[in-house]
């Protein structure tokens, strides 16, 4: 066995030695598992990942800049929607996401036009040859023996002139460009929605928490009342217990109503980028008003179906899935042809035979490539493509009969609210009516103060059901805006 042979076999050893005990390491084995879930990943291995993360957000460049719009919450100074919606707009990473999208897929694009481009290369390599003649019954070769260097380098231009694959692949990503520009205007449009929706349900649920409030305090005044009228002998413990247990119960609904705030405020934190604590009130739009007779529902489908984003982007996918299937299918069965030129240079300082040679070819040429079989080895990519195809087809019709059914269920909706906010207001007027009359018997001795009071409680539930229907019916005309493709951060709340 020769050095170089001892040599090989001792690397190829070595690797092979190697290779077995990372495999041995790197098996997901009972005590490996039970060790992860117990100290976590290796500590060493997670301080250098920690040291390079630090490198990379703190550079000075487009990477490190990421950090002032989303590296962190910062306080809101103030609590109204639209400041809300414009830093959403600025520091939401949905959408700093979705614009990240939108250059990939220009670099993406600038890549498939660069593969019709031409194409140059340089391979360079540097060679110490040892040659030996063991046996030959050629009477040169019988004499060939040498050890000398060799360079080499090679020049290769390479011009694609028919490959419809490229082509194929050019139109697939324009397309892909498209989609994620449109991808970048529905991230918008649904992180506005959902801020929006959050604000919403925050103030909806803080204002029926100071409904409640309000109740049981008259309640409490009504238990102190009753507890009064019990001490001189005229008190009804059935109706005070009854009185305090009611009571108990709005105040476990405050909770509940305090604890959904809470959770909305926090959504509006995460969407915005910014501490909030509270909200303000809106002001409810003239156009909100009545809109589910200003528009029909088959109107609305329609205007869907044309601006909604998440019905453009479906499209797209769809029309991707057939250009893929297309290029897939170039790439299965079309030629190819290119022009190519080659410049190749050796020097050899020597030979087998004892003298060098330095050689320089050039070569110009067209090449054809016919697939004629399972040409990559792979089997054939268009049958998958087709499927794809269809697939991103069925996607788009579902895409559309789902929001065909949301907007004609958020329109019936807007509906029935319109009229438990119109029955709901006429509660109000007669709860007034009633506590008016019930403070003016009052005055005349002809009723009692708890009587009142029970007025004063059934005005305030007819309020808080008044409250409670406006703001849901706005955030069903804001569904329904956002369903029919409007961006709700221009909208007048």
């Amino acid at each position: 066995m020769t050095r170089h042979s001892r040599a090989a076999l001792t690397l190829v050893t070595i690797l092979g030695l190697a290779a077995c005990g990372e495999n041995a390491a790197t098996r997901a084995t009972p005590e490996r598992l039970a060790a992860l879930l117990e100290d976590g990943i290796d500590a060493d291995r997670a301080a250098r990942a920690d040291d390079r993360l630090a490198s990379i957000l703190a550079r000075d460049n487009a990477t490190g800049a990421l950090a002032g719009p989303y590296g962190g919450q910062e306080d809101g100074t103030d609590a109204s929607l639209g400041p809300l919606l414009v830093a959403a707009l600025e520091r939401n990473t949905t959408i700093g996401a979705a614009a990240q999208d939108i250059n990939r897929a220009d670099a993406a694009r600038l890549n498939a036009i660069f593969g019709y481009l031409p194409q140059l290369s340089f391979d360079a390599t540097y060679s110490q040859i040892n040659q030996r003649v063991i046996e030959s019954d050629n009477a040169v070769f019988q004499e060939g023996e040498a050890d000398y260097p060799v360079l080499d380098y090679r020049v290769l231009l390479t011009q694609p002139l028919v490959d419809l694959g490229r082509l194929f692949g050019i139109r697939v990503a324009d397309n892909a460009r498209s989609l994620a520009e449109v991808n970048y205007i529905a991230s918008v449009r649904d992180v506005s929605f959902e801020v929006v929706d959050a604000y919403l349900v925050a103030l909806q649920s803080g204002r029926q928490a100071a409904f409640l409030r309000q109740r049981q305090a008259l309640l409490s005044r009504q238990a102190a009342t009753r507890a009064t009228l019990e001490e001189i002998g005229l008190g009804d413990l059935t109706a005070e217990a009854s009185v305090r247990g009611e009571a108990a119960s709005l105040a476990a609904r405050e909770a509940a109503e305090l604890a959904s705030a809470a959770e909305a405020i926090g959504r509006l934190s995460g969407l915005t980028g910014l501490t909030v604590t509270e909200v303000d009130a809106v002001t409810f739009p003239a156009e909100a008003r009545g809109v589910e007779r200003r528009i029909p529902a088959d109107e609305a489908v329609e205007t869907g179906l044309g601006n909604n984003a998440a019905i453009a982007a479906a499209a797209l996918r769809a029309v991707g899935g057939e250009l893929e299937r297309r290029q897939a299918l170039a790439e299965d069965f079309a030629p190819v042809v290119n022009a190519f030129a080659t410049l190749e240079y050796q020097d050899r300082e020597a030979s087998r035979f004892g003298g060098g040679s330095v050689t320089e070819d050039t070569t110009v040429g067209v090449s054809l490539r016919v697939p004629l079989f399972n040409a990559a080895g792979e089997g054939y990519a268009s049958r998958p493509a087709r499927i794809g195809s269809d697939a991103a087809v069925l996607e788009y019709h579902s895409a559309r009969r789902q929001l065909e059914t949301e907007i004609r269920a958020t329109h019936n909706r807007l509906g029935a609210l319109s009229r438990a906010v119109d029955a709901s207001r006429q509660a109000v007027t007669q709860a007034r009516r009633g506590l008016q009359a019930e403070r003016e018997r009052l005055l005349a001795g002809e009723t009692v103060d708890i009587a009142v009071l029970g007025r004063q409680v059934r005005l305030n539930v007819a309020e808080s059901e008044v409250d409670f229907y406006e703001l849901e019916y706005l955030r069903a005309w804001a569904r329904l805006q956002y369903l029919m493709g409007r961006d709700l951060s221009r909208a007048a709340l």
